[in-house]
């Protein structure tokens, strides 16, 4: 069985001993990173994982040469979070990066941070995983045309209508009906495949989800954030669990990229 680790959030102010410190517990195979290729250092107001005071700008990660050199010799999987990171404040509250801009601009956004990460760690990068997991119509579009697949949580109307969809869309509710929990299968929507990602919420919950993959012969991903990890003992305990727990019973870790063969 696969099992996978997803960690959002690499940027140029991750420093290597940080990634180190949160996965110090796993012995052997990837764990997969969301890259930001142009961060910006703070999120929502507020909220700044890579430290207070940090002049407002975009960051590239290939100007870390230091965090370069470390994933290129490490094993790691890479994938493109987002473009900037950057979030907007509307009289709602907060829009992650995907949901206030426009369809040109998230194409050639994330056509140029595709290119960049490629580039700078010279191996292909295949899958697209949005910041705050939203995306609709207009990032998906773009996903399919860059030739990549998508690790997120999939809402209601959010993608073109198609029979895929509809049939996708039955399959995944239907599911959450009966079990309570979002549908692990890689689903196939013709010009991509998505598959879903689960929080760390608690042990029990994850261990059933867990199960239920096996069950169904399924892919099982988990995501967090290093930073978190590094924060929270909690937090890195539950993953720790986690982890022993699917390698005691034979899962294999694997790149988040591999699960969507």
């Amino acid at each position: 069985m696969r099992f996978a680790i997803r960690d959002d959030d690499t940027s140029y102010f991750t420093k290597p001993e940080e990634l180190e410190q949160a996965y110090s517990f796993v012995k052997e195979g990837p764990i997969s990173l969301s890259v930001v290729p142009y961060t910006v250092p703070e999120h929502e107001k507020g909220v700044t994982p890579y430290g207070p005071g940090i002049p407002f700008g975009y960051y590239p990660v290939g100007d870390s040469s230091a965090l370069v050199e470390y994933l290129k010799r490490g094993s790691y999987d890479l994938m493109l979070h987002g473009y900037s990171h950057e979030y907007r404040k509307t009289d709602g509250g907060w829009l992650p990066e995907m949901m206030w801009k426009d369809e040109g601009r998230i194409h050639r956004e994330m056509t140029r941070g595709k290119e960049y990460l490629e580039s700078v760690f010279d191996r292909p990068v295949r899958v697209f995983v949005a910041p705050s997991n939203k995306v609709d119509q207009r990032t998906i579009r773009s996903v399919e045309a860059l030739g990549m697949h998508y690790s997120g949580i999939i809402d209601h109307r959010d993608r073109d209508l198609s029979a895929r969809y509809v049939l996708n869309y039955i399959r995944r509710w239907s599911y959450r009906v009966f079990t309570g929990l979002r549908i692990p299968d890689v689903l196939d929507y013709g010009g991509h495949r998505e598959m879903v990602s689960y929080p760390l919420d608690n042990l029990e919950k994850l261990l059933r989800e867990y199960a239920l993959c096996r069950k169904r012969g399924a892919p099982f991903s988990v995501y967090t954030h290093y930073w978190e990890l590094n924060s929270n003992p909690q937090r890195k305990a539950l993953l720790e669990a986690v982890y022993n727990h699917a390698i005691a019973d034979g899962a294999r870790l694997v790149g988040l990229s591999d699960c969507f063969c």
